[in-house]
């Protein structure tokens, strides 16, 4: 608008441009510096109209804008001036720290420097110390080596030394136990014959029953460190056969109950959930058993004991597994003790040892026997209130066998070959009243000669008849076993303790029938009988307790 006001001035039409001032200029407006130009254009044109009062004070709008724009301008300059001094001081500023920065990049280059050199002699000198101290440990370690070597040659003799002396003296218990059972079988065996005289004098029954009692212990003493001795040696078998498992807890239990309930104990026997017939060792499990008995009876003096037995699920739950507990109310074992009774000749204390007395071996036996089951035992008890054996064993559920045993006819001999006299003895006192008549011959030869008298029904042999220079001769095993078939008998022949290698050996030779030994004779006589005094499972002649 105030270039087309001065327009219209140019041009010489005043009044036009006098009316786009007016319009320029309402009394509302205000007016700053960006408004210099447009004042002094209304100054001109109201001086050309002859209006000089608003001429005026447009030109005083004028002035007093430029007057104001010349003190911006100057003020402008002066901070310019500032602002050129203060980059000239900032310029200085930073020369003076560059100088500085300068100066400690030397010092740090020196400093970097000097511990360069420091670094490398530490690291020289250390190198140096570490090669002396290697140099030392390598001839120290060769001249260890050197003693470790010469340790472990003795060592291994030493050890070679006590391999061999442990092996004698396995090998001494086993043969000295063996020899001692011979003739103290014989000794029980005749205990039994005489005991059961009903014609002998009360005070002669009574000192033969403490013979008795002392025989009982010594043998289960003998046995138990013959079993050690053949686990030490590795030689303990196996023999798995159908067992009726009821029937042999039963003849167990029918052992002890009489015993506890003498010493005022009440005796459990649950076999309700247990199965019957499966395929086991009879003779170990009732070992086991046994020596679990034997110690709830020895540290039991009021209460009870017993046995349970069941058929569990395994921990997979993919099949079944058999627990027998033996539990009791006796002493108890304290836990930190649990463990260390199952190894050999260990007990709780010596003052329970000299209190109860016990070898310590019965436990150990019994893990054993246990592991070679392929089961484990484990024990549970309370100080003052009583233990729980739990032995657990695999399960092979089987069908009860048929059950078959040589018989002797009614009007035909028994032939008995048997080398010991004191055998002998015990033999015809179980077999004379079952027999029409019974022959008993000490070696082969005789055993022949008896073949040509008369017909016979069975040859009854021991495995100690057939032994030639200490070894078992097979070849005369056979020759009996073609004799006898020859003469229309049977052959069966006492073994101790047959695994199944043993019964097909024998078997492949010619023995009918083989029987295990130790066996009651009560037992001998069924099996040749066939008269079902006693089960198929039998307990040995002497009790195995401890």
């Amino acid at each position: 608008m105030a270039t087309k006001a001065r327009l219209l001035f140019q041009r010489g039409n005043y009044f036009s441009a006098k009316k786009v001032v007016d319009r320029l200029f309402r009394p509302d407006r205000e007016t700053d510096s960006a408004n210099y130009y447009a004042h002094y254009v209304a100054y001109q044109v109201y001086e050309a109209v002859g209006d000089n009062a608003k001429a005026l004070k447009h030109l005083e709008a004028a002035k007093r804008l430029n007057d104001e724009a010349t003190k911006v301008a100057t003020s402008t300059n002066a901070a310019l001036a500032a602002a050129r001094f203060d980059f000239q001081n900032q310029e200085l500023k930073i020369a003076k720290l560059k100088a500085q920065e300068l100066q400690r990049n030397v010092a740090f280059e020196r400093s970097q420097s000097r511990f360069e050199r420091i670094l490398f002699f530490s690291i020289g000198g250390a190198t140096l110390i570490l090669l002396a101290i290697l140099s030392f440990s390598l001839f120290t370690i060769r001249r260890s080596r050197n003693g470790e070597r010469t340790a472990n040659a003795r060592l291994g003799a030493t050890n070679v030394a006590l391999e061999k002396a442990l092996a004698a003296k396995t090998e001494f218990l086993a043969t000295t136990s063996h020899e001692i059972r011979t003739p103290l079988n014989g000794i029980l065996g005749m205990a039994q014959v005489m005991l059961a005289d009903r014609s002998l004098e009360p005070a002669t029954r009574e000192r033969i029953g403490v013979v008795h009692g002392a025989g009982l212990a010594m043998r289960a003493l003998v046995d138990d460190i013959l079993d050690v001795a053949k686990m030490e040696q590795g030689d303990l078998t196996i023999e798995r056969q159908p067992m009726d498992l009821c029937e042999t807890l039963s003849q167990v239990a029918a052992v002890w109950k009489d015993q506890a309930n003498s010493r005022g104990l009440s005796f459990n026997l649950d076999i309700e959930r247990a199965p019957r017939w499966i395929e086991s060792d009879a003779g170990r499990i009732r070992q086991i058993i046994f020596n679990l008995l034997a110690n709830a009876l020895k540290f039991t003096e009021s209460g009870s004991i017993g046995i349970m037995a069941e058929a569990v699920s395994d921990a997979e739950g993919s099949g079944e597994i058999l627990r027998i507990a033996v539990s009791d109310t006796g002493i108890g074992i304290p836990a930190d003790k649990c463990e260390e009774i199952f190894e050999s000749f260990k007990q709780v204390d010596g003052g329970t040892t000299r209190k109860f007395s016990g070898t310590g071996l019965g436990l150990a036996i019994c893990r054993n026997l246990a592991e070679a089951l392929g089961g484990s035992i484990a024990v549970a008890s309370e100080l003052g209130a009583g233990s729980r054996f739990v032995v657990t064993l695999p399960l092979d559920r089987v069908e009860a066998p048929e059950t078959t045993s040589p018989t002797v006819g009614d009007e035909n001999i028994l032939l008995v070959i048997e080398p010991n006299p004191i055998a002998r003895g015990m033999l015809k006192r179980f077999l004379s009243q079952h027999a029409d008549g019974l022959v008993f011959v000490a070696d082969v030869p005789a055993a022949k000669a008896e073949f040509e008298k008369g017909p016979l029904a069975l040859i009854l042999a021991d495995e100690a008849a057939f032994v030639r220079d200490g070894v078992q001769s097979d070849e005369v095993v056979e020759e009996v076993a073609g004799a006898a078939h020859n003469a229309g008998a049977n052959f069966a022949l006492m073994v101790n303790t047959p695994d199944e290698a043993a019964r097909a050996r024998l078997a492949s030779l010619g023995v009918d029938h083989v029987i295990a030994k130790p066996i009651a004779g009560a037992a001998l006589a069924d099996q040749l009988f066939g008269n079902g005094t006693t089960s198929s499972t039998v307990r040995p002649l002497v009790s195995r307790a401890a």
